[in-house]
């Protein structure tokens, strides 16, 4: 694990946590599961990026890939009235930090493979 990326977990984790308490109170419990779900596979996603560096560089495409798969369900569910403008703008603001930390990583790992150290 790199101490130096776990604010990155730290943050995916807490997101991960504020999304589920909040969903279980929704009517449309599809897309309740779905975006659990999709915070879920983010916060997997980062854990596994962190653990196993043979394959960081496809965990880390799954991270960037789930951060637009939340983004975009919790637009729909602002939309339907079931995510506050106020939650909305925390979660894409906290989504927003997670994909600079995503694009850093990845962006170090181009440049070490490039670099050859």
């Amino acid at each position: 694990m790199s101490w130096r990326d776990a604010p990155l977990y730290v943050e995916a984790f807490d997101l991960t946590r504020w999304v589920t308490e909040r969903t279980t109170t929704w009517q449309h419990q599809h897309l309740a599961q779905l975006v659990t779900s999709s915070a879920c596979e983010l916060v997997t996603a980062v854990s596994l990026a962190l653990t196993f560096p043979e394959t960081r560089t496809a965990h880390l495409e799954q991270a960037d890939a789930g951060i637009v798969r939340l983004r975009t369900l919790l637009r729909l569910a602002q939309g339907l009235g079931l995510v506050s403008k106020g939650g909305l703008r925390y979660t894409t603001g906290r989504l927003e930090a997670i994909g600079r930390m995503v694009g850093g990583w990845r962006k170090r790992i181009r440049k070490r493979q490039k670099g050859g150290a």
